[in-house]
């Protein structure tokens, strides 16, 4: 996530998922290494890649858990926390979770959002989720770029310096996780997720990475910021609805800016030069977003339904129980850390990349690609109340993709889809589903919508899976 008073750029977070099995597991109470010995891609490894089997003191997962980390060579190590699926985890598919940022530890995906279990108020222990995609998937959540998370080496020169990079580090992780995990990755399932700024992750890794995967979720995903930009529009002058602190002398504010960045935007997606898309971004930021500003006791630009609390990220992200929890020496000696200074988000991190152009470049390229050469089903999940990530946004973002099936997406409308909530038939937002790409919006759920709505996304990540519509 990114201030909120400083570049527009959010929180993301990424998944992977695999039908994979776990062959032969020790008891789970008995701590356990797997070392592997297959190197990176054909270059040596200095050391191993490696896993230590976690009992439940930590977190009563449900099921079988390993943490370990992936050496990528000079002293850049990838850390990942896998638990099994609580159903049948020798089939159900394996999902690796990114979280953005830039410069966002997937911690806070596996304990704040959609984890097996979840960081208490006071910081001091977690609970089980009952709601967690571990019901029906095996996860792997990867702190990643090197520089983020526990994947911090402490020293700034050794962080991936930009997506080009940290591209390359993230095929080699796959190769390490892999090899400590073999059965994991033939004949199984490979499905990418991300959230926020996994919109970028997601879609750039996956068309460059050597490996094929059977479907790619995104959760509130930063694209193309200035169709989010526009959307704002929309979400608080359009829609009919009552927001949070706007009013109709910002909304003609908007109005007359929107012409100007909506040009800009259109410069930037016919060149995708990075020098003009961050031109675009700026003059967007400045003459549109900037009528939407945050602050104490102001709108909170990922979730339109409360006020921001304490900056930078308005109090979203369970900040303070992560720091608590991670940061206790039990926890810490469990992950084989020791006096590690553990943040949800580095923000020396998230600084150097938005200081980049090539992050402002849109990831409509990447996501046209892998929906129409590489086959890929898309599914993209967006909170109705998250503004940053608008879902006005990115209907203009999917409905302009120049895929196969543009035109019928385009005309298609959209129709409610319905979950149980403790047994009560609930509309759960609008969606649809043409050809490779669905779109499903989330009511009552802001940027982090897993964490705002449990069983509504886990609905929908069933259906994903099963191949079954969510409209019947």
């Amino acid at each position: 996530m990114v201030p909120v008073a400083a570049s527009p750029f959010l929180l993301a977070t990424a998944f992977w998922a695999l039908f994979s099995p776990i062959a032969a597991l020790p008891s789970r109470n008995n701590q356990h290494v797997l070392t592997s010995t297959a190197p990176h891609s054909g270059v040596t490894r200095p050391r191993p890649a490696h896993a230590t089997r976690q009992n439940d003191s930590l977190c009563d997962a449900g099921s079988a858990q390993w943490t370990g980390t992936v050496p990528l060579g000079k002293g850049r190590d990838m850390f990942f926390w896998f638990f099994e699926s609580r159903g049948n985890p020798e089939t159900d598919p394996l999902i690796i979770w990114l979280n953005g940022g830039p410069g966002g530890s997937s911690m806070m995906g596996a304990f704040f959002e959609l984890g097996p279990c979840l960081v208490t108020e006071e910081g001091d222990h977690t609970v089980r989720n009952p709601s967690s995609w571990t019901n029906v998937a095996n996860m792997v959540f990867v702190d990643q770029p090197i520089g983020v998370g526990f994947s911090d080496p402490g020293d700034p020169s050794l962080w991936a310096e930009n997506l080009d990079v940290a591209a390359v580090d993230f095929d080699k992780f796959f190769d390490g996780f892999f090899a400590l995990f073999p059965e994991q990755e033939s004949g199984r399932e490979l499905i990418f997720a991300g959230e926020s700024f996994g919109g970028k992750y997601v879609p750039i890794y996956a068309s460059r990475s050597r490996r094929t995967f059977d479907s790619i979720i995104l959760v509130d995903p930063y694209i193309d910021y200035t169709h989010e930009a526009l959307g704002l529009y929309e979400h608080f002058c359009v829609s009919g609805e009552e927001r949070v602190g706007i009013n109709k002398t910002e909304c003609e504010a908007i109005e007359r800016a929107y012409p100007t960045c909506e040009r800009h935007g259109e410069i930037c997606r016919s060149t995708y030069d990075p020098v003009l898309c961050k031109t675009a971004m700026v003059v967007c930021d400045e003459t549109v977003a900037s009528h939407l500003g945050g602050g104490p006791h102001g709108r909170n630009p990922y979730d339109d339904r409360v006020e921001c609390g304490e900056l930078p990220l308005c109090g979203t992200i369970g900040r303070e129980q992560l720091v608590s929890f991670f940061g206790r020496e039990t926890v810490q000696s469990a992950l084989g850390f020791q006096n590690f200074t553990f943040e949800p988000v580095n923000w020396a991190f998230n600084d150097k990349w938005n200081e980049q152009s090539d992050v402002t470049i849109p990831s409509s390229r990447e996501l046209t690609r892998l929906l129409d050469e590489k086959d890929t089903p898309v599914i993209v999940l967006n909170g109705n109340n998250d503004i940053v990530v608008n879902t006005e946004g990115i209907m203009r973002i999917l409905d302009s993709l120049p895929f196969r099936d543009h035109a019928r997406f385009l005309t298609t409308p959209l129709e409610p889809w319905y979950f149980s909530s403790s047994g009560v038939k609930t509309k759960g937002g609008m969606t649809k589903h043409i050809g490779n790409l669905a779109i499903v919006s989330v009511d009552e759920a802001g940027h982090m919508n897993p964490h705002d709505q449990p069983e509504a996304t886990l609905h929908v990540l069933e259906r994903w899976i099963q191949k079954r519509p969510l409209v019947s």
